[in-house]
């Protein structure tokens, strides 16, 4: 299916952007979003190149965040009108950027010393300093407990109290001394660490990882936003069109995978019940009828041997893509996986 209009949610420094312009040359409409006015502007700089071309695509670059794809879309007009309903391929490449995170005074990262900013939109009111140094214990405790999957949410949310007592907790480096001055189980600080792992792969990590990434989230509201925008995105695909979603963690890919499963009519986790009782059948027939479409993963796709020797940060990558019905190849799977689950609760 040739691609005519290809959005990015979450344009960054253009990278993707430019590839897509790369690889379809029949590409008309390119729209390009992001809250960070800096990512704007590296993107602007790097696609000019493309956009000068005879036959090169009409970029819009749109300033706002993922969750507002569909209102953002509705206000964007391009030959043939508004793009809802017209968009053949849409990726949303989720977290922070290598540009957010090389950049010491966004302070996304705890590799170099920084203020304690974290946003995302640099015009946002609230900042990871001010949580950090404002929030209750015990919101403390829930955001990393919640959005860090921190096993030792109350020590390092302690630690946190004790050390901003003394004085405001205001760069980076400071953060992560505070964490790493977290003890577990009576263990010393160099031990604790080396047992704190990542996920299920058995990899260490840094001590003040999950720290840093349940501030960022909280701070951006991310899981929030990412619920909202899954389905408007869908809702913006053309007939065949796809999403295609790159998470970094479990938290972003547990929501990708159940709004996928969702648009797909597949009953999600928290329908399992339901599907299990004596009227299983007929829940499954009404999610079935609710379907928009398939899913091409059914798990997602992680990067190789090559590409995390190329690229390190792509270890924790995982895609999944979503396709809206009524395009050529849509093959009704769909509906086949329904009746075979219907016949399995008959």
């Amino acid at each position: 299916m040739p691609i005519k209009v290809y959005v990015d949610c979450t344009l960054g420094a253009g990278g993707h952007m430019e590839g897509m312009m790369q690889q379809h040359p029949e590409l008309q409409t390119a729209v390009g979003i992001d809250v960070d006015p800096v990512a704007h502007s590296i993107a602007a700089e790097r696609l000019a190149p493309l956009l000068g071309r005879p036959s090169g695509p009409t970029l819009h670059q749109l300033r706002g965040n993922y969750s507002d794809v569909l209102s953002l879309l509705s206000g964007c007009a391009a030959a043939g009108g508004p793009l809802v309903g017209r968009v053949d391929a849409m990726l949303m490449d989720l977290g922070v950027s290598s540009m957010q995170l090389d950049s010491a005074g966004r302070g996304f990262s705890f590799m170099a010393d920084g203020p304690i900013d974290m946003r995302m939109d640099p015009g946002a009111a609230l900042s990871a300093e001010e949580l950090v140094n404002a929030a209750p214990e015990a919101e403390l405790c829930r955001i990393l407990r919640d959005y860090g999957e921190e096993k030792a949410w109350r020590a390092v949310a302690r630690r946190i109290v004790t050390a901003r007592e003394a004085g405001p907790i205001t760069t980076t480096q400071q953060l992560v001394q505070v964490v790493g001055q977290t003890q577990l189980r009576g263990g010393n600080s160099s031990s604790s660490s080396s047992k704190r792992r990542g996920g299920g792969s058995g990899r260490g990590i840094h001590p003040a990882t999950r720290t840093f990434q349940a501030l960022r989230i909280a701070v951006n509201n991310e899981i929030v936003r990412l619920e909202q925008a899954l389905p408007a995105a869908i809702s913006c695909l053309s007939p065949g069109g796809r999403l295609a979603v790159i998470s970094f963690h479990s938290l972003e890919d547990r929501a990708v995978k159940h709004a996928f499963m969702a648009a797909a009519g597949r009953p999600t986790p928290e329908q399992e019940a339901l599907v299990s009782g004596p009227d299983g059948w007929r829940v499954l027939d009404s999610l079935a009828a609710a379907a928009q479409g398939r899913l091409i993963t059914r798990k997602p796709l992680l990067a190789g041997p090559e590409e995390v020797a190329a690229n390190p940060r792509s270890r924790s990558a995982k895609l999944r893509v979503f396709e809206r019905a009524g395009g050529p190849a849509a093959d009704g799977s769909s509906s086949k996986g329904s009746k075979r689950r219907r016949h399995a609760v008959e």
